[in-house]
């Protein structure tokens, strides 16, 4: 197929490199090969993973788990810790649900039971404070409160007492009495309640944990 020459617009042949009229050099479009394609960034992944673990998602569960273990705590307090680690057990099978591309070992399983401890502890935290207001300013049963203090202060004392017969009780008893003294008791209770909590719900995590990766380990043999 015969080409024009740009500059004269004289006839050229197709392979000649300059035209025959003016001399003009020739410019050729040769065909090029299939582009290669352009490799289209991969979407991210709507959860941010770090250390193992899609945060997010953890963290959702985490706090709906802790709602509910958190009430269940305060209500039912004698059942609170098998509440806890429940609910830390339930998490893990709803966050492996909801990952199952995420691998799920035991510090996985640590962290996000910790992460229900914490908040479960804070939600059973903020329960009971509540609960102390309205038990003693507005049902005005501050008295059983006290009564329960002075119970727990006396039977204290009184086991001190047998153990050491030369330990300061009474000192230690008139301050445990005091207003300062049960707002002490009531908080180191409380610190105390929100350390089990967080232990049981990392044990809780382990064990599910592990549990759902012994179930993989099965299913992949």
């Amino acid at each position: 197929m015969e080409a024009i020459c740009h500059r004269c617009s004289a006839t050229v042949e197709p392979d000649a490199q300059y035209c025959p009229n003016c001399g003009a050099p020739q410019i050729r479009y040769l065909p090029q090969e299939d582009a290669a394609p352009i490799p289209v960034p991969a979407k991210h992944s709507a959860s941010v993973v770090f250390g193992g673990i899609a945060w997010p998602v953890a963290i959702r569960i985490s706090i709906v788990v802790a709602l509910i273990t958190g009430a269940l705590t305060t209500l039912l307090a004698p059942g609170s810790i098998l509440w806890v680690t429940g609910g830390a057990f339930l998490a893990i099978r709803l966050y492996a649900r909801r990952t199952p591309q995420h691998p799920l070992p035991r510090r996985s399983g640590i962290r996000i039971g910790g992460l229900v401890g914490l908040l479960t502890a804070a939600v059973a935290l903020t329960g009971n404070s509540l609960f102390l207001v309205i038990q003693r300013f507005a049902l005005h049963q501050g008295s059983v409160i006290d009564t329960q203090l002075t119970s727990i202060v006396t039977q204290a004392a009184a086991r001190a007492s047998s153990m050491d017969p030369q330990a300061p009780v009474s000192i230690l008893t008139s301050f445990w009495l005091s207003p300062e003294g049960r707002t002490g008791l009531i908080l180191l209770t409380m610190a105390f309640l929100s350390v089990l909590i967080l232990l049981f719900a990392i044990a809780g995590g382990a064990f599910a944990a592990q549990l759902a990766r012994s179930r993989t380990r099965g299913a992949a043999l």
